[in-house]
């Protein structure tokens, strides 16, 4: 039977095909590596920069502008208040419909609730 491809050739596209696949996990890893570092320092993040609003309103608001580092909608799955060093805050709990993640938005209504 005579062989079509040399077997050197086929054993070097096998590799540059292994090379690539990694390159793109590899590739795929840095960028969600990177997007969670941007998010975590984005306003509301954490409790540390909450975002300071004077009424219900303007969460909602935010809400609803809010979108995931991945550029897909977030929707609000649930809400709920926390206290801390004597502030209070109000965290949106949201899903990413495209990459189904889930973050916290934090909103410090100390005076709001005073």
């Amino acid at each position: 039977m005579k062989r079509l491809v040399p077997s050197g050739v086929t054993t070097i596209l096998f590799v540059v095909a292994i090379v690539a696949a990694i390159g793109a996990m590899g590739y795929k890893r840095y960028r969600k590596t990177n997007q969670q570092k941007v998010s975590a320092e984005r306003p509301g993040a954490s409790s540390d920069n909450a975002i300071y609003i004077r009424s219900f309103n303007e969460m909602d608001e935010h809400v609803r502008k809010r979108w995931c580092s991945c550029g897909g909608f977030l929707e609000l799955i649930g809400e709920g208040t926390r206290e801390r060093d004597s502030r209070r805050f109000r965290v949106a709990r949201m899903e990413c419909h495209e990459c189904e993640e889930t973050s916290e938005v934090f909103f410090d209504t100390t005076d709001l609730l005073q």
